[in-house]
């Protein structure tokens, strides 16, 4: 099932970015990785009778390093879309339902996508939030005459609060799963915007685009953490029930599409 060089080995190399709770963040001791996504990829381990040897990196760093073979795995709520496919192999595990993030004090967004014209936005380098500006917000406000949002780019998603935070930026984009967590260290009230342009995401951990036999391994054992009921206990620890993917799966975002958002 797995390739002969992991079962020799016993060992998956795994790349995270641990600073992004409740996918995956350090614990007080600063070598231990919590979070739903080092309790999945665990499991995965388990049924497959290996153990994950995890590292954090950059977030950018993630893609380029399963794409060169230096990790086996990268894994840090991923989302699936065309262009990362292209390099990668999606192993698809959850669902991510994305937010506008803003200052409590920022009364002039609301949940009318054209509250976010001409404002800026802090975007995380590597994350595709930049994609979801350029083809569902930028469009929508071209169409509706007004200036296209600003986009800043920041080294991790730490900095795009900071810059959040410091008014630098007026929004930011992230996952709607964050937002208790972000909620804990800010150090100023935030809250969250539903946006109907925001599209609902596949996330998945990815492989090298030549080991679909890795793929199908993950694949299978992912399938044996659903079956045995491991998967559902780890999301619901993790108030996670609403992001459950009943039906996990290769290259999603291609082989099984989610609906497009309509403003």
């Amino acid at each position: 099932m797995l390739p002969e060089e992991i079962q020799k080995s016993g060992v998956i190399k795994l790349a995270t970015d641990a600073h992004y709770p409740p996918c995956e963040i350090f614990a007080e001791d600063n070598k231990t990785m919590i979070g739903y996504e080092p309790d999945t990829w665990n499991a995965i381990a388990k049924k497959l009778g290996v153990t994950i040897e995890p590292t954090s990196i950059a977030f950018d760093g993630l893609l380029p390093g399963v794409v060169s073979g230096r990790y086996d795995v990268a894994m840090e709520c991923m989302s699936d879309n065309a262009k990362r496919e292209e390099q990668v192999i999606f192993v698809n595990n959850a669902y991510a339902i994305t937010a506008v993030f803003t200052l409590e004090s920022n009364d002039t967004i609301t949940s009318d996508p054209k509250t976010l014209c001409g404002l800026t936005i802090a975007i995380p380098k590597g994350f595709d939030v930049a994609g979801i500006v350029e083809t569902k917000l930028t469009p929508h406000c071209e169409k509706n005459d007004l200036p296209a949002v600003t986009m800043n780019e920041y080294p991790s998603s730490d900095a795009t609060l900071l810059a959040l935070y410091s008014g630098r930026a007026d929004f930011v984009i992230t996952d709607y799963a964050a937002i208790e967590e972000m909620r804990k260290s800010a150090p100023k009230p935030i809250r969250v915007v539903a946006n109907p342009l925001l599209p609902k995401l596949y996330l998945g951990m990815i492989v090298n685009k030549d080991n679909m036999q890795l793929a199908e391994a993950l694949l299978a054992g992912l399938k044996g953490v659903h079956e045995d009921g491991a998967y559902d206990k780890i999301m619901d620890n993790w108030g996670l029930s609403d992001l459950k993917l009943d039906e996990p799966g290769i290259n999603l975002f291609t082989n099984n599409p989610l609906p497009e958002p309509q403003p």
